[in-house]
């Protein structure tokens, strides 16, 4: 059961404030669903080689997971390796548009997932969650975080 989960938004702030939320692992659980908590082990923005653990829960599985950044270029994009709540590729990608920035995410899951539901719709449930997660960073962002 594979999923290539996609989601874009422009917000209306420049790359690098976008990028000092996003891509900034102390900031994860105002923006992304599910989460209760996020550890860096170092500070800053992702990095090749930065370490972080995130503890939630997705479609109601608890998880904790130590996150992996295996590429990244500044404030350009972050490519994360994670094992849990599946064994998954993550892609951030933040590129200067017209009104701001655009700001997208892609998941890939790597082999079988525990998951019961038919790839598609788990593939759904994916897309939705990280959208609805693109529109709190948005607001995040565009209103200043606190």
């Amino acid at each position: 059961m594979s999923v290539d989960a996609r989601a874009e938004i422009v917000i209306e702030r420049p790359r690098k404030d976008v990028a000092e939320v996003m891509l900034e692992p102390k900031y994860d659980k105002l923006w992304i669903t599910g989460l209760t908590n996020c550890f860096p082990q170092s500070p800053g923005l992702m990095r090749e080689g930065l370490k972080f653990e995130r503890v939630g829960t997705l479609l109601g599985r608890h998880y904790s997971c130590q996150y992996l950044v295996t590429r990244s270029d500044g404030e350009s994009f972050a490519e994360i390796a994670a094992d849990e709540p599946f064994q998954m590729k993550i892609r951030y990608d933040l590129a200067e548009t017209d009104g701001g920035t655009a700001a997208k995410i892609r998941i890939q899951s790597i082999g079988e997932n525990e998951y019961k539901l038919p790839a598609p719709a788990l593939n759904k449930a994916i897309a939705e969650w990280i959208a609805g997660d693109l529109k709190r960073l948005k607001k995040r962002v565009e209103d200043g975080v606190d």
